[in-house]
């Protein structure tokens, strides 16, 4: 953004004042000049961080520690964040500013020339008494090398005459500072802080045996046992033992019961054949 200030200076410089003529008077010719010096450029940066926003207000804590008030800023001013371009009120507490400002500084010199025209009613170098149009007596001091124009012609007080119509400049100048400033604003914006992890609850169980306050839980129960393993199979049954009210007579009849009956299978076996 652009702006041009002018500084009026109290002083006037340079100026040949013959008439304080009143607003009666004032019917003459003025012309205006406007003389332009060299300009003087100079670059400042400015720093801080965003403390507060609030419409178009700001308040910005600035490199040097000072806080700075900045208000109603106008929503036509920009600012470039993180490579967006955004108005006042999008800027958030905790954004990051910098701004360039480019000063241009131009000496200006108006000069403003005055044409009066007046009846000499009495002289006496350096001194003269004018009547102006409005039927108003004035005396003036005059330099020596102020010049009047009689007839179109350059004349000293000196020269003046009681009845002669003069003419006399009246030259002003004042100096006067024209500045243009420019401004430039970038930043960055906050950074969010990662989400917290949840804390570990501490809260008991719903089923908790801890009754109150103050309160020692109970302890587990232990394990239940583990069974023992069983003993491994025998790879081979042991012989069976007879018990010892047992005899062996029986076993033998047996025995010999089966060979009677073996052999009187053959004999019927051979009679066949």
């Amino acid at each position: 953004m652009r702006r041009k200030i002018l500084f009026g200076l109290s002083s006037t410089l340079g100026a040949i004042a013959l008439f304080a003529l009143t607003p009666a008077a004032q019917a003459g010719q003025t012309t205006t000049q406007v003389t332009k010096g060299t300009a003087t450029v100079t670059t400042e940066q400015m720093r801080g961080e965003v403390v507060k926003a609030e419409g178009n207000s700001l308040v910005v804590k600035m490199s040097t520690g000072e806080l700075r008030t900045f208000s109603n800023i106008p929503d036509s001013r920009r600012a470039t964040i993180d490579g967006v371009d955004v108005g006042v009120r999008d800027i958030k507490p905790g954004t990051r500013l910098t701004a360039t400002i480019t000063k241009t500084t131009t000496p200006v010199t108006v000069r403003t020339t005055t044409v009066k025209t007046a009846e000499v009613w009495y002289v006496a170098p350096p001194h003269v008494i004018l009547r102006h149009p409005d039927g108003t007596n004035k005396q003036y001091t005059v330099k020596n090398d102020f010049k009047f124009i009689v007839n179109d012609q350059p004349a000293t007080v000196f020269d003046l005459r009681q009845g002669m119509k003069v003419s006399a400049e009246r030259i002003v100048e004042e100096p006067t500072v024209e500045i243009a400033t420019e401004s430039k604003v970038v930043g960055q914006a906050p950074v969010a802080a990662p989400a917290a992890r949840p804390a570990p609850s501490t809260a008991a169980p719903a089923n908790s045996s801890v009754a109150t306050s103050g309160a020692k839980p109970a302890a587990p129960p232990p394990p239940p046992p583990t069974a023992a393993p069983a003993p491994a199979a025998a790879s081979s049954a042991a012989p069976a033992k007879l018990p010892k009210t047992g005899s062996p007579v029986p076993l033998m009849g047996l025995v010999g019961l089966l060979m009677v009956s073996g052999s009187m299978v053959l004999r019927r076996v051979r009679g066949v054949n």
